[in-house]
């Protein structure tokens, strides 16, 4: 009897742990929360019509007032995607058994989920690029350096365009010149 118990005690204690080997509660939900402290409740009409203005402040080359607009897109598109991908978590935390045994005609209602949250963070990320050429056009090139770095992290491989710019960007701000 001591032998199970000490068995489901030790499984309790490794499955409490989280990744980073931190008690893992259930109910602490500070992250979401200061989040939420932060950007409010972020919704998609409000986060749409920041990409439009944010759009228009940059397409005009009014990168003063782009730059918070900018921040502010990419950090309210960054919430809803992830805020939308949580609404896929069940499926993703399931086992590999559980996920093949899922029916695709369950699977099906979820596809249009993933690809909109893949479509905000994509959002973010050209958001995230268009505020480091911002910064870079002002001439706050500390500023613009990590940013336009971290945006290089995020880019994906497909979006040619942005990857080019932004590259193109940071190697300016560094002073390399490639041919």
């Amino acid at each position: 009897m001591k032998i199970i118990t000490t068995f489901l005690l030790l499984t309790f204690s490794i499955s409490a742990l989280s990744q980073d080997g931190e008690i893992d509660d259930p109910f602490d939900v500070s992250e979401r929360q200061s989040e939420i402290e932060e950007l409010g409740v972020v919704k998609q009409p409000a986060v749409d019509a920041l990409e439009e203005r944010s759009r228009e402040l940059f397409n005009s080359g009014d990168c003063v007032a782009a730059v918070p607009v900018l921040d502010e897109y990419a950090r309210k598109s960054n919430a809803l995607a992830n805020v939308i991908a949580q609404t896929l978590e069940p499926y993703y935390s399931a086992s590999y058994d559980d996920r093949q045994d899922f029916p695709t005609s369950r699977l099906q209602p979820l596809i249009p989920l993933e690809s909109l949250a893949n479509s905000y963070k994509q959002k973010r990320n050209i958001a995230y690029a268009m505020q480091g050429e911002c910064l870079l056009k002002l001439g706050r090139e500390e500023e613009a350096l990590p940013i336009l770095s971290r945006a290089l992290d995020l880019i994906d491989i497909d979006n040619e365009t942005w990857w080019v710019r932004t590259r193109n960007n940071l190697l300016q701000v560094v002073g390399v010149e490639v041919e």
